[in-house]
């Protein structure tokens, strides 16, 4: 009788345990934050950002997840339908329908995406464990600890780099990387940032995971390879001493060589060219580009003034402003009502080796209400909003004779995008500070700090950002852009972010 009260109490215990371990299960899963993502070699190189939008719920940002690949998206902003490709599994799905398609495989959500801040979210959990259930071998999620596991990379099955060598010789380092299938000189990119090189290649497909190797001796002190995206793969290489030459050579069309010499393959007199070099790169010239002009007027206010009227102005008090107070050479690639094409914007900067290109703007849109200001870097867009500003913007080239944008293949959109990043980590630190500038000194609702493919912003050789000031689209907004107080407060906001930029990045020497 005693065993069997004893039997009975210990299942009762159990039962206990059972339901407490469950509720912390459901506890952990509705009160975590961020999703950590872990990769094979178990280094964590992102975190998904999770929000609660419904009860109990949490919930992530669809284009978030993607940005993890870097894959092939497609969203229909009328539908709010969402595409993204993994592997060779097209990944459909609807804001407020349950069902997900992988190919022609269909799941059901337990609960539904959302439509929230012009963005598709999918409950984080039920969403995770569907996709990795569809990639057991690539992924893997864990609801108790919010762990994505990426196993393998995702982007393909065939690998076509085949082997990376490092060869210290006595006048630098010879970098050897055979492939599987032919390469031409249209499909590599080679450029060095601080004590990085990276080694961009159209069309590869490279094992993150084999080729990832640390040095404890010689120049090269780890190799980085990345599949940025199905048609690109990136190997970077960090050097224990700053670049001062490279070059690429294609030996052959399945062999690639690199060459680096760094500062201990110099000798003293070299090296003391080098530092008057680096003097050269101190913030001493700067190019202000006033928006439109001439034939193009840009957009047209509520109450019929024309953007290029207003952005003039700002250009000049800044222009004094900068030149006035912190001694700097200030070129204008307009200061008069002309028009200028926009490949000679940047042209204009990079032949006057301008260190910073700041072009100046009205923003614009149908919907009256909207006010405050944005300012940009270029970049793949990331939203709605983002992309119909750089479409307005971008429209300019119907007023040109003849445009080399269109001309452009998508290879090489793919390779100047990757070159151009040499200085997108500067330009998104200059484009936040005037951000945070204008906000506080011009009293303007934020819009946040944005990226979006400006034309007039492609092959600048320095850092380089566009500002949409106000809503010229705005009464409110339209009647402060035509008032000249607020032009100079405009362009006293934008002087401050110039000095604290030249403050933080010219402490370095």
């Amino acid at each position: 009788m005693i065993w069997k009260i004893r039997m009975k109490r210990g299942i009762k215990n159990l039962f206990i345990v059972l339901i407490i371990a469950n509720i912390f299960i459901c506890f952990k899963s509705l009160t975590g934050q961020d999703v950590t993502i872990v990769h094979s070699d178990g280094s964590v190189r992102a975190r998904l950002k999770t929000t609660e939008l419904k009860p109990g719920i949490r919930y992530i940002a669809i284009n978030e997840f993607a940005s993890l690949f870097n894959t092939t998206t497609y969203y229909d902003s009328h539908n709010k339908k969402y595409v993204l490709k993994l592997e060779n599994i097209n990944i459909k799905l609807s804001a407020f329908n349950p069902f997900i398609a992988f190919n022609s495989n269909i799941y059901q959500l337990p609960v539904e995406p959302i439509f929230s801040s012009s963005e598709i979210y999918v409950p984080m959990s039920f969403f995770l464990e569907a996709v990795s259930a569809q990639f057991p071998k690539s992924l893997s999620y864990n609801r108790v600890t919010d762990v994505l596991k990426i196993l393998t990379p995702i982007y393909g099955k065939t690998f076509n780099i085949k082997n990376i060598d490092i060869e210290e010789k006595v006048n630098g380092t010879l970098i050897k990387i055979t492939t599987i299938r032919d390469f031409s000189q249209a499909d590599l990119s080679l450029r060095a940032r601080h004590s990085w090189l990276y080694l961009d290649i159209y069309g590869g497909r490279v094992d993150s995971v084999a080729f990832y190797k640390e040095y404890k001796t010689g120049i090269v002190a780890r190799i980085v390879p990345s599949q940025i995206s199905n048609e690109l793969a990136q190997i970077g290489f960090r050097m224990r001493d700053e670049i001062i030459e490279k070059q690429l050579i294609l030996q052959s069309p399945r062999k690639i060589f690199v060459t680096v010499k760094t500062q201990r393959d110099l000798s003293h007199e070299v090296i003391q060219n080098i530092e008057r070099e680096k003097r050269k790169w101190l913030i001493d010239k700067i190019v202000i580009d006033p928006g439109h002009g001439g034939r193009d007027p840009g957009t047209i206010g509520y109450s019929g003034s024309h953007e290029k009227n207003i952005v003039l102005p700002i250009s000049k008090y800044l222009k004094n402003y900068i030149e006035n107070e912190l001694n700097i050479e200030v070129l204008m690639t307009r200061e008069s009502d002309r028009f200028v094409e926009l490949k000679h914007r940047t042209e204009f900067a990079n032949q006057n080796e301008a260190k910073l290109f700041i072009s100046i703007h009205a923003n614009f849109n149908y919907s009256r209400g909207l006010r405050g200001v944005s300012t940009y870097f270029l970049g793949p867009d990331k939203s709605d909003e983002a992309t119909e500003v750089a479409e307005m913007e971008n429209s300019v080239i119907k007023y040109e004779s003849e445009s080399k944008y269109s001309d452009l293949t998508w290879e090489q959109h793919i390779l100047s995008a990757g070159a151009q990043s040499l200085y997108n980590k500067e330009s998104e630190d200059l484009a936040g500070l005037i951000q945070e500038a204008m906000i506080n000194e011009c009293n303007l609702q934020d819009r946040g700090v944005r990226q979006a493919g400006f034309y007039v912003l492609w092959g600048a050789s320095m850092p380089a950002v566009l500002i949409e000031t106000a809503f010229i689209s705005n009464p409110k907004d339209e009647k402060l852009l035509k008032s000249k107080s607020f032009q100079k407060k405009v362009a006293h906001s934008i002087y401050l972010s110039i000095r604290r930029f030249k403050e933080k990045y010219e402490s370095v020497f």
